[in-house]
């Protein structure tokens, strides 16, 4: 379980990396809400834990993202007006923690991942928006290609303060996409945006007090020991 929960734990600070540029569109402020589902060879007991659905909250460059686990409640601030982020940890009798990763952080791993992406013409429908395919391909450990297939839409965000997304350089908001674990793969679409009578605001973005700041290293001694 530990293993799991670090893999989403990894899913949220994979984020895009972006720079402070003036927007050419009108800010968003909105939520959107995304369902999470599972095929594979999932153990039942392990699956009936999972998370089923995921919520975001954007006001303009800053976004507010919260996914629910067993035990575990999962908060990540972006602030694309200075390339951060901000992971909270709820985490019950393990304590309360956050991690602060850094413009510098997202460059690094921007390098690391080496990204080459392919925008196909086809399209369909996703929470009655048009979303555009597109193949996000990127070196693994091995340095060998691995290819996402992501759904998109550019009315929601662009790439200048689109880095809620686990694409860097992809040029529009990400509607669906697919991850591969060793349970099986884990698909994310957006089921609902709601932009009217939202109340997001500033003070959503804080850190809360009662959190303590940790390291990547210390979070994956923690969660990330390989353990089930």
């Amino acid at each position: 379980m530990k293993r799991l929960f670090f893999y989403f734990f990894i899913c949220a600070i994979s984020s895009t990396l972006v720079f402070s540029q003036k927007s050419k569109t009108k800010e968003f402020k909105g939520i959107v809400k995304y369902s999470i589902s599972y095929d594979g060879n999932w153990d039942p007991t392990i699956l009936a834990q999972q998370p089923k659905s995921m919520e975001l909250k954007i006001l303009g460059k800053k976004s507010l993202t919260e996914m629910i686990l067993p035990g575990v409640t999962l908060k990540t601030i972006n602030n694309g007006k200075d390339s951060s982020q901000i992971v909270l940890i709820d985490a019950g009798s393990y304590g309360k923690f956050y991690l602060k990763v850094t413009k510098e952080k997202f460059i690094e791993k921007m390098k690391e991942a080496s990204p080459t992406i392919n925008y196909l013409d086809e399209t369909k429908q996703i929470a009655g928006m048009v979303a555009h395919k597109a193949e996000y391909i990127v070196k693994d450990e091995y340095g060998e290609d691995k290819t996402y297939v992501v759904y998109y839409n550019e009315s929601i965000a662009g790439p200048e303060y689109n880095f809620l997304n686990n694409f860097p350089g992809l040029k529009g908001f990400p509607m669906e996409y697919t991850y591969e674990t060793e349970e099986g793969k884990v698909t994310f679409t957006v089921t609902e945006i709601i932009t009217k009578k939202v109340k997001i605001k500033e003070t959503d973005f804080l850190i809360p007090s009662d959190f303590k700041q940790i390291s990547e290293d210390e979070l994956k001694q923690m969660f990330g020991g390989g353990e089930e």
